[in-house]
């Protein structure tokens, strides 16, 4: 030493680190239960030296003792964003399954008052109404279990559509908060920014920013880095999103023609957030965020049969005589018809595979509706038989091609009026028929297609009745033929419409399925999208927790480690206190001797 005193400054600044030390570990062990709270740990470095002389071939130095070089949190970067990835997709497949066991749920297989039980009911009244076609007992029944059939079905579709409602919300919810996440992190920002600019480390608001970006992670596919000056600047799903001294907020607006919200940039003049209609796999890394899963989940508008494609029939050319010159010009409009026709169903099942298939409650409200659509139409249909014609009515006008009853086969009600053309099912404020009178005398029941504000009306849930006029008078119903005998021909092609494979399950589903199988295999594909995303979910949840594990074993506080410190600290203290006093006494021992 060139002075005794300098020995006082190397004793002083042990206390000081020591001190420093002990403060540090008791701050972990007081946050040893908050949630986010990074272990914070003490690192050293050598006191500044000081010349003291030279020799023939070095400076001599002089060293004055230690101090604390940083106090840092332990925590490792690189499990953070695994952490967080891992996260996001837990969100993503989360959402769907979630909406999953809300469909489930809807059509209570597990209950006794299953939509499957309707259905069991509805056939098991058609037998008997098949076996005794004038029973008022059996029409009774049929009426009865026709209307809960047709009561749980439009629930169900009511349901889904309420869900969707439910999604929305989730969705503006869920938009907001990603908002207030993202003042979160810039307004910590700025803090971080402040403290640290003056040589302090901002190590709690620093925990409170991570926190922020692990909750934001779950909603929706970020990347983020942390700039020199312990800024971070934040992207979601590829644009900007947090900037050194800005957050540029998402909104939502109404996708057109419906009520539902979609999330926008406003700055990128109102770009869609998500890629429309995106392929998502693991492989392209964008299966990732609570918000993407509910836009998914909830659909982009409310569906019916008419949005399942249909492939159109490809026409026979053994149906036609191609040797004779009106058969071969026919044959080739109907392929050119179906060239066209064929074109738009591959459009269409595009749209579908886009839009709807991925959606459960989608495909489950379209194909629900397409098998209640199959089973009243095709009901409708026996009672009430069709065929096209032409004609030209009294007053004039003419009627092409258009769909009336066919009088040769219509079955009669046994009320005093022999009424024909009564449906089982109707639909809102729309007659079947309208009667015209022919320029022959001949009446006409025209097929109508329109409600009473003129307006397209079809056999969709939500549309469907039971016919009013066969309810108060179940004599109507069309069971009798022209003598007024029970018409048991009737009656058993309303039993055998249920054995008829009317049409398959959604466009990659090419097999055609007669009513039980299809609800069969609506139930079945849900069930096995449930479970696909159960398993997705176990395992990401398995995947976040291992990675949260990683983190807790780095940046947690072990108790038993950090009594560990304090006693090592403890001791580090009072060796420094010690030396302080051996020097103090050597001091002073030099300073009494020359004294004397």
């Amino acid at each position: 030493m060139s002075n005794g005193m300098s020995g006082l400054y190397v004793g002083i600044s042990g206390l000081n680190v020591a001190q420093a030390a002990l403060n540090t570990t008791a701050n972990n062990l007081a946050n040893i239960n908050t949630v986010g709270y990074t272990r914070q740990q003490i690192t050293y470095s050598t006191s500044s030296y000081y010349s003291i002389g030279n020799n023939a071939t070095t400076k001599l130095v002089c060293g004055t003792g230690v101090d604390v070089s940083e106090i840092r949190r332990v925590r490792d970067e690189l499990i953070d964003k695994a952490y967080r990835q891992e996260k996001g997709r837990l969100g993503y497949y989360d959402s769907q399954y979630d909406a999953v066991t809300e469909v489930e749920s809807l059509f209570g297989e597990l209950d006794d008052n299953s939509f499957k039980k309707t259905m069991t009911d509805l056939l098991t009244s058609i037998n008997e109404v098949s076996k005794n076609p004038a029973s008022t007992i059996a029409r009774s029944s049929l009426l009865q279990t026709a209307n809960t059939f047709m009561d749980k079905a439009s629930s169900i579709y009511s349901s889904l559509k309420d869900y969707q409602t439910t999604l929305n919300t989730k969705i503006n919810n869920m938009v907001n908060k990603i908002n207030s996440l993202g003042k979160t992190i810039c307004d910590l920002n700025k803090k971080i920014t402040d403290v640290e600019c003056i040589g302090q480390k901002a190590n709690d608001l620093r925990d409170q920013r991570d926190n922020a970006l692990d909750e934001l992670s779950g909603y929706i596919k970020i990347q983020y880095q942390e700039d020199k000056d312990g800024t971070v600047t934040v992207t979601a799903e590829g644009a900007a999103f947090v900037s050194k001294n800005a957050v540029y907020n998402m909104a939502t607006e109404k996708i057109e023609g419906t009520d539902l919200l979609k999330p926008v940039w406003p700055l990128l003049d109102n770009r869609d957030v998500f890629v429309d209609a995106e392929q998502i796999s693991a492989i392209d890394n964008n299966d990732i965020g609570e918000l993407k899963g509910l836009l998914i989940s909830r659909g982009y508008k409310a569906v019916n049969y008419a949005d399942v494609p249909v492939e159109p029939t490809k026409p026979d050319a053994t149906g036609y005589d191609l040797t004779d010159a009106t058969q071969l010009a026919a044959y080739q409009a109907a392929k050119d018809n179906y060239d066209i026709d064929y074109k738009q169903y591959g459009a269409d099942c595009t749209y579908y595979n886009k839009y709807i298939d991925p959606s459960v409650i989608l495909s489950t409200m379209a194909s629900l509706d397409k098998l209640v659509n199959g089973v009243v139409t095709s009901m409708n249909d026996i009672l009430c038989p069709e065929k096209t014609t032409s004609f030209t009515a009294a007053d004039g006008t003419a009627y092409t091609d258009v769909s009336v009853l066919d009088m040769k086969k219509t079955s009669y009600g046994n009320d005093a009026d022999k009424s024909v053309g009564v449906e089982l099912f109707a639909r809102n404020n729309t007659e079947r028929y309208i009667k015209v009178t022919g320029n022959d005398g001949t009446m006409y029941y025209v097929r109508n297609n329109k409600n009473e504000l003129g307006l397209p009306s079809d056999y969709t849930l939500g549309n469907i009745k039971i016919n009013e006029t066969a309810t108060q008078n179940k004599a109507k119903i069309p069971l009798t033929n022209a003598k007024g005998e029970e018409d048991f021909v009737k009656g058993k092609a309303l039993v055998d419409a249920w054995t008829v494979k009317f049409a398959s399950l959604n466009p990659s589903t090419y097999a055609k399925e007669n009513f039980s199988s299809f609800y069969n295999s609506l139930v079945t594909e849900f069930a096995d999208t449930g479970k696909i995303l159960n398993n997705m979910v176990t395992n990401q949840k398995t995947m976040a927790d291992g990675y949260n594990g990683q983190r807790l074993q780095t940046e947690g506080v072990s108790s038993d480690e950090e009594l560990q410190n304090m006693i090592k600290f403890q001791q580090a203290y009072n060796a420094a206190s010690r030396y302080v006093n051996v020097v103090s006494e050597m001091l002073e021992h030099i300073v009494t001797r020359l004294g004397n």
